[in-house]
């Protein structure tokens, strides 16, 4: 018997075939593509709404000037209002037509007057006609309801932005505020499909190869506005296949979770258009005013189709370096929004027509740099740790264009002549105005170079003021009526001062003579050292250190030595500004300020400063004193100016320092005390007084910025009384020189009381009405 043998055999898996494999691992990389893209889609997605769903920029703080607010009554002429309209690039016109717009009519002007966010509340655009009555305003009218206002606001001057981490600058502003206009030129030049895809556009993308493909260079781009928003805010300029795959992926995911308005807008506010310096011009809205010094709602159609074209390059079609590429180009977009019937063929061949127009850099948005290193020191004072945060704010001050303007050109011209008259190329400057009656700071420069960034001599250069020390000694003494008033007579001789058992001083006057006697207020007008050394030893140095306190003078800086009497004390030119607003409004202090609000991103109100003036010295004091320093340009130290600005009743003091170090001078007018310091950083000597050097700059200043007439409120018991030659009292209306007197009855003053022999006690010659009045 044979055995079986069994054949085991062992079942095998068919073999696939090569397409099946290929498909299978098609498949999965599909799978995995797909999974990779969907969470990379996820974590785009999740990139993007963190960005545009909060904070999309970093956004500087806009730092604003004073908001002009104008009443009935109030003491401003026509000329002043247009000048003030021109500050803020209002454009005046035959017909006011859109916001931005005024029209100067025989005895009014009628004003467009700009929507604004004020820091209390928005106002809208609205048309105001104001009428003039004998240099003041009459009535406020609203053009459109015949009402009357009973204030008028003008939206402020935009002077520049701090604070941005990036150095961007940029206005943003919504949509609705942007002209139609402006967004049907940008899509027509820029993205005709706009509406049409779905963020990228593939018809565009192949036109675009084509075109390069047939020309043989790059002179066409592909990328949607959806596709350039995307790489401005999320990627960099790196030039790459991978770049521009997720440029166009986020453009996808950007398209389909906004809508097409919130694209524009974001679009709108992001583009690049062009460098100042270090700091890049983000948006429309900001490019608008650089160039144009516009709002850009108040655009012309040719200004839109320059911004426009600069889009595809704002370094190559930059208007200030290359005006003639610009030109071309803008009338490219003209072409094209011509042909896409935006504008008819008549408009375009007029539009293309036009010159660019474009300002000067910093013809209208300027750094402003001594004043906003002021801003800043302020911002830190009154918030503290908040003012190292300040994206988006709205920061209102102080400043006035029209006198930072008129400061600016005078610096300007002026130093180029002193500097060639003295042959000193380093000759240097600082200028501080400030309001007479608030302390508010309108104009400050600190260098002979307006914009220069460096070095602030109105805030830091503390210098020897020189005469400029007088006026306090001098209101020291004329708020001592029992001893002093501007008819008293002050010793001009020889003078000898023991310092210590060792040391003694000798000052003389600048011209080196000496005239016997001579009546207090013309030894103030004519600025002469020994009498005022006179006065000072009289009143004493604890007296007057009081009273410089009291004008605002740091403790510090005031030494108990003699020589303070004529200058050495040592004060930059807005402490000296301090002193002077205190004397020149009525012995009222206001603490100078350079902010009036600070709003918040959000609008909230977060800072505002009141008014706080207090009386810090006796009101007939400083009333006595501001009549002398009217003396000063009447036929004193200040003379020139009564030549030109008699009917202004100038208030005015000069100073120079040992050598000829400094030259100083203080002007005060109806409105404004503005001090002045010409000289040297090194202190050496420049052959400047304060009359040939710090005055020639006033003048300047005051030939571009007409100033007011300076009209002293007169306090109680101050009366005009008649003086003979000999400086007595009259009753009888014939006396040489008329002056005002702190006394309570006119009569009694005549009766007698001149002023008290030096060497006698004032309760022995003093009228019983004064003892009574004073308490002695």
């Amino acid at each position: 018997m044979s055995k079986q043998t069994k054949k085991i055999t062992k079942k095998t898996k068919p073999r696939r075939s090569v397409k099946a494999i290929v498909g299978l691992l098609l498949l999965k990389i599909v799978i995995v593509v797909t999974a990779i893209t969907v969470v990379f889609g996820i974590y785009l997605d999740q990139q993007i709404k963190e960005r545009i769903d909060g904070n999309v920029w970093e956004l500087p703080a806009a730092i604003y000037g004073q908001i002009i607010e104008l009443e009935p009554d109030d003491h401003r002429n026509q000329n002043e209002i247009i000048a003030i309209l021109n500050s803020v690039q209002y454009r005046q016109v035959l017909v006011a037509t859109r916001p931005g717009e005024f029209v100067v009519n025989n005895n009014s002007i009628e004003i467009y007057r700009r929507p604004f966010y004020f820091p209390d509340m928005e106002e809208p655009a609205l048309r105001v006609q104001i009428t003039f009555n004998q240099n003041r305003i009459a009535r406020l009218i609203n053009v459109d309801t015949g009402r009357n206002f009973g204030v008028l606001r003008i939206d402020p001057k935009l002077i520049t932005m701090i604070h941005s981490p990036n150095n961007e600058q940029r206005l943003f502003v919504p949509l609705k505020d942007f002209p139609d206009s402006l967004v049907q030129t940008l899509i027509a030049t820029e993205d005709k499909r706009f509406y049409d895809h779905d963020g990228v556009s593939f018809y565009s993308i192949f036109r675009a190869i084509y075109t390069n493909l047939t020309t043989g260079r790059t002179v066409q781009g592909g990328s949607t506005l959806t596709q350039q928003l995307v790489k401005n805010l999320f990627l960099t300029n790196e030039r790459s296949y991978i770049r521009k795959i997720r440029e166009a992926y986020m453009a996808i995911i950007l398209d389909f979770r906004y809508s097409k308005q919130r694209i524009l807008e974001l679009y709108l506010n992001e583009v690049y258009l062009g460098q100042d310096t270090d700091q890049e011009i983000h948006g429309f809205p900001l490019a608008s005013l650089y160039y144009f010094g516009r709002p850009v709602n108040e655009l012309t159609l040719d200004q839109q189709a320059l911004l426009v074209g600069m889009v595809k390059g704002a370094s190559v079609y930059n208007p200030w370096t290359r005006p003639e590429r610009v030109l071309e180009r803008r009338n490219v977009v003209l072409k094209l929004i011509q042909e896409q019937n935006i504008i008819d063929q008549e408009l375009y061949g007029m539009l293309k027509q036009r010159p660019l127009a474009v300002l000067p850099k910093g013809g209208v948005i300027s750094p402003q740099p001594a004043f906003i290193q002021l801003v800043k020191r302020s911002l830190r004072e009154q918030l503290g740790d908040q003012a190292n945060y300040l994206s988006g704010m709205k920061i209102f001050t102080t400043f006035d264009p029209i006198a930072q303007n008129a400061a600016e050109n005078a610096v300007v011209n002026e130093m180029v002549r002193l500097r060639t008259a003295i042959k000193k190329d380093d000759l240097q400057t600082a200028v501080t105005v400030v309001d007479r009656t608030t302390g508010e700071v309108r104009a400050i420069i600190g260098s002979a170079e307006p914009n220069y960034a460096g070095f602030n001599r109105a805030l830091y250069a503390r210098r020897p003021i020189g005469s400029l020390a007088k006026p306090p000694t001098y209101l020291t003494a004329l708020s001592q009526p029992e001893r002093y008033q501007l008819n008293a007579w002050l010793d001009d001789k020889p003078l000898t001062v023991k310092i210590d058992s060792r040391t003694v001083w000798q000052p003389k006057n600048f011209d080196k003579q000496y005239r016997n006697q001579v009546m207090l207020v013309d030894a103030l007008a004519k600025s002469l050292n020994v009498p005022s050394v006179n006065l000072g030893m009289s009143v004493g140095l604890d007296a007057t250190a009081k009273t410089l306190l009291a004008l605002g003078v740091p403790k510090n800086e005031i030494k108990a030595v003699p020589s303070r009497f004529l200058g050495t004390l040592e004060l930059t030119p807005l402490e000296a500004a301090q002193m002077y607003q205190v004397i020149g409004n009525g012995g009222k202090k206001s603490p100078l300020t350079v902010l009036r609000y600070v709003v918040s991103d959000k609008g909230d109100l977060i800072y505002q400063n009141y008014p706080n003036a207090q009386q810090a010295v006796s009101a007939q004091g400083a009333y006595l004193t501001t009549f002398a320093m009217q003396k000063v340009a009447e036929y004193g130290t200040a003379r020139v100016l009564n030549s030109r600005y008699s009917a202004s009743s100038l208030a005015a003091k000069t100073g120079t320092t040992n050598d000829l170090r400094d030259s100083w001078v203080v002007g005060i007018d109806g409105n404004n005390v503005t001090v002045i310091w010409v000289g040297l950083d090194d202190h050496k000597p420049m052959q400047l007084t304060g009359s040939s050097g710090a005055l020639k700059l006033y003048q300047s200043y005051l030939a571009r910025n007409e100033p007011k007439a300076l009209i002293q409120r007169q306090p109680a018991n101050i009366s005009m009384i008649d003086i003979d030659s000999s400086g007595h009292w009259q009753c009888s209306g014939l006396g040489v020189r008329t002056l005002p007197a702190w006394t309570a009855d006119k009569k009694l003053l005549c009766a007698g009381f001149n002023q008290v022999p030096r060497d006698s006690e004032p309760e022995n010659n003093a009228p019983n009405w004064l003892k009574e009045m004073f308490g002695f």
